[in-house]
């Protein structure tokens, strides 16, 4: 008897937790081996809002402060051959940086998200940027022109570390990023 009442204060106790987190944006899953997996999602979405905030404010450090030692980038409109790749976190925030020399105007917002899927670790969101391609950038001369793009990104946020481990984009481009792409193009067959 005293086995059961300790089994059920126990399940007791799991299902009070289970609702406490759940109520706070947290989702607790249970493995076959019994194991409580419990996930921030409020947390998690904070990290992906986080890193367009640091775009947003043109800010290396709270975009690098989004990732951990790397991230892997699955670019699945890739306009070069590889489309997927693990990129130390400096350069991703280096990329960026240039993408924001170019377009000193650009904003990001969304039509969707970022939002927590329900069974998963993925972040997901469907953004839209607009700004000006005024700004010279990796030795590609301004156009004067104005930008608007659109995407979806899944990110996938470690649960321990609550950084961005991998990135799945898929997109449309602007006119610099072409241009920087066929430089590169350029640059690496002379």
């Amino acid at each position: 008897m005293a086995s059961h009442q300790i089994s059920t204060q126990s399940l007791a106790l799991v299902i009070a937790l289970a609702l406490l987190l759940t109520a706070s944006r947290s989702v607790t899953a249970f493995s076959a081996a019994g194991t409580i997996h419990v996930r921030d999602t409020a947390r998690m979405e904070a990290v992906v809002r986080q890193y367009f905030e640091g775009v947003n404010q043109k800010d290396p450090a709270t975009i690098r402060a989004c990732f951990g030692d790397s991230a892997r980038i699955w670019d699945v409109c890739a306009l070069k051959a590889s489309s997927h790749r693990q990129v130390p976190a400096t350069d991703l925030v280096d990329r960026c940086m240039d993408f924001l020399t170019a377009h000193p105007d650009c904003v990001v917002k969304f039509h969707y998200g970022p939002e927590c899927g329900h069974s998963s670790d993925w972040v997901v969101a469907h953004w839209y940027e607009t700004g000006t391609w005024s700004g010279d950038s990796c030795g590609i001369p301004a156009a004067n022109r104005p930008m608007a793009v659109e995407g979806q990104t899944r990110f996938l946020v470690d649960t321990e570390s609550y950084k961005i481990k991998e990135l799945v984009v898929t997109r449309t481009f602007t006119e610099w990023e072409e241009a920087f792409l066929k430089k590169q193009k350029q640059e690496q067959e002379a």
